[in-house]
Parts: structure tokens; C-alpha cells; sequence
């Protein structure tokens, strides 16, 4: 059971926090998807890890039409097309075009932060803006994963071998007991909230909570877990 405060433990079931290794991240927007590719990729390594991540999860693409933009490496025309194909064969989607996105677009103008019009701990979204919110009206289930550029809230519950990731905050209306990585782009002030927070593992930004292993109950107590100090802490609602 996570009792209010810090998740702690002895040498079995300690909090570890560690660093996320770069990978690529696919990401959803308003036109279709979004590929980050890490800098220091060379394109060989790119397109393996492209074609594995599209096989994963042709299940979401099939049937779409897509548009696809990536951003962090410079790919030539030729090694462009070779990633459209690997898309096109593996996605079981219509690509209708892929080129590199203009990150400065993104890029929001200077502004003064909004003061909060509740008194803290009464309101779920503050600090950093996290951009859009995703609903997901379903349970997501064992071998579903769910990457949004933004904040997702689940209308049910998380089941083991269900995985979120979110560059903002995490909100499940039922029972969390999947993982969940909240801030995936390094937000540290995203949190992750559930009626019943009950996950192998989660994450916020570049530290990882795994949880003691303790018996499962049947209160439903609402948790919000968020970085406190350097660590990731847990409090009651």
C-alpha cells in the first residue's frame, strides 16, 4: 500500500531515480505524427529504431492517412524516401508526405506566468504549460501504449502491461497499475494522479519510482504523485 509522502523503502524496495536514456519518440499532433530523433543518431541507427517503433505499433496507424514531419537529425532526400517506404510497408497507413519540421514555429512567444486562480493543492494543472489534453475513454489495456504531446486523462483504469507517455501531466480516473511516464520531455513540474495509484513503475520527467511491492487493498484512496525535492514523493488527496 503507498501511504501519503515520500515512497521509500529498504534495500528491496527502494525508490530508484535514474536517468531515461535518449531514444526516439514518436508524438502525435493536430496533422499526423511527429518522429524526434536524437541528434547524435547516424541514419542507420535511426532507421532501425524507426522501423521497430512503426512495427509496435502499426496497430494505432492502420487505415490513417498521415502526414509525418521529424525533427533533431538532418536527413538527404534519398534517406528521407527510404524512411517514408519503411513507413508506408510496416505502418499499414497512407504516408502523404514526411519532411523536416520547422522546430521554430513551435517556439511559444515570451509571457508573463498566469497566477493561479485557486489556492495551491485545490487545482490538478500549474506550473509549465503542458500544452493539449487527450482523452482516452476507455481502459487501456495490457499492450497498449498511448504517447501524446501533451496531458492524457484516462476514463478507467491502467491494467498491467498498459504504458502512457505524456510530455504533461497524467490523470487516470480509476485504477493505475500500468506505466506511466509523465513530463517525457524533461517537465518537471507534470504530475501523475489516479483514484487508485497502484504501478509497478512510474516516471516524471528524468526519475523513475518503482514501488515497494506491498498487498493490494480495496480502499480507493486518490494519489498524486509529483517531484518534490530532487525525489518523487506521493501524497493522499
Amino acid at each position: 500500500m503507498i501511504l501519503s509522502g515520500k515512497l521509500h523503502g529498504g534495500k528491496d524496495d527502494i525508490v530508484r531515480m535514474e536517468q531515461e536514456p535518449k531514444s526516439i519518440v514518436f508524438k502525435g499532433n493536430n496533422e499526423g505524427l511527429v518522429i524526434v530523433v536524437p541528434e547524435d543518431y547516424d541514419f542507420e541507427k535511426a532507421k532501425a529504431e524507426i522501423e521497430e517503433k512503426v512495427q509496435n505499433a502499426a496497430r494505432f496507424f492502420r487505415g490513417a492517412k498521415i502526414k509525418v514531419v521529424y525533427r533533431g537529425i538532418t536527413l538527404s532526400p534519398e534517406e528521407e524516401e527510404i524512411i517514408k517506404k519503411i513507413l508506408d510497408e510496416k505502418s499499414g497507413a497512407v504516408i502523404e508526405s514526411l519532411s523536416k519540421d520547422d522546430e521554430t514555429k513551435h517556439r511559444p512567444a515570451a509571457k508573463t506566468p498566469r497566477k493561479p486562480s485557486a489556492e495551491p493543492g485545490t487545482m490538478f494543472f500549474w506550473g509549465k504549460d503542458t500544452g493539449m489534453c487527450r482523452f482516452v475513454k476507455n481502459t487501456v489495456r495490457s499492450g497498449m501504449r498511448i504517447e501524446f504531446d501533451g496531458s492524457v486523462i484516462v476514463l478507467g483504469d491502467v491494467n498491467p502491461g498498459g504504458e502512457i507517455i505524456a510530455t504533461g501531466n497524467v490523470v487516470v480516473l480509476g485504477a493505475l497499475r500500468g506505466m506511466v511516464h509523465a513530463g517525457s520531455e524533461g517537465n518537471r513540474d507534470c504530475f501523475i494522479y489516479a483514484l487508485k495509484l497502484r504501478p509497478i513503475q512510474i516516471r516524471i520527467a528524468d526519475l523513475i519510482a518503482r514501488m515497494p511491492e506491498t498487498g493490494e487493498d480495496d480502499k480507493s484512496n486518490p494519489e498524486i504523485a509529483r517531484i518534490k525535492d530532487g525525489i518523487i514523493e506521493v501524497e493522499q488527496l
